[in-house]
């Protein structure tokens, strides 16, 4: 099992959803090489295990690739044998944490709540998705989840930007999920990569990433 430092490496996240499985490979593709440090592609994605195996294969397994929407322990299973880094789900779902361990996959589960946040952690979470975070005030909910809840590894997603990312990153917070940021659904439905090239280098230049591919 991967580290969340491991996993994370750079503390930004890109999460594709689209239903076009070529252009959510390509975008993908082109957000890693321009610096993006992890990748998290959703079950909602048309043959989502496929893209996982082909940007892992394009990438020489050095980038971590999860898989996300994560609502059943079967699916994890399906991501293990995908060879994903991790499983993200957007609920509090034990059963997908006790597969997670049987798997030996990093286990990411969605909470919104201090006691679900505290609730996930005793499910056997490596890492707590604070999803949809934009909902409770972004960056301020969470300085207020560290109040009480200081060593809780954090991921935040659900209205993230780009230029939030700093503010995330100080806070604490291990992951920084960017999905309609880095991967806009006009972008992807006019199949316009290098936009999404340009959004990545902004994300991350904001860590210090280069183009890792």
């Amino acid at each position: 099992m991967l580290s969340v430092e491991q996993a994370f490496p750079t503390g930004v996240a890109g999460v594709i959803r689209t239903q076009d499985s070529e252009v959510a490979f390509h975008a993908c593709l082109a957000a890693a090489e321009a610096g993006i440090g992890t990748l998290e592609v959703t079950t909602t994605v048309p043959s989502c295990f496929e893209v996982v195996r082909g940007l892992i294969a394009s990438t020489g397994g050095n980038l971590p690739v999860g898989v996300g929407t994560v609502m059943d322990a079967g699916t994890v299973h399906e991501a293990a044998e995908a060879g994903a880094a991790f499983v993200v789900t957007p609920l509090l779902l034990p059963k997908v944490a006790e597969a997670c361990h049987n798997h030996d996959l990093l286990c990411v589960l969605g909470a919104l709540t201090p006691t679900e946040i505290h609730q996930a952690r005793l499910a056997g979470a490596q890492l707590v998705k604070v999803f949809p975070v934009a909902s409770l005030g972004g960056p301020a909910y969470v300085g207020y989840l560290k109040g009480p809840l200081p060593d809780a590894l954090l991921w935040v997603s659900g209205g993230v930007e780009i230029d939030q990312i700093d503010t995330y990153l100080k806070l604490g917070v291990k992951a920084v999920g960017l999905t309609s940021a880095l991967f806009p659904p006009d972008a992807l439905e006019r199949r316009d990569i290098e936009a999404i090239r340009g959004l990545a280098q902004r994300a991350a230049a904001v860590t210090g990433a280069r183009a890792n591919l």
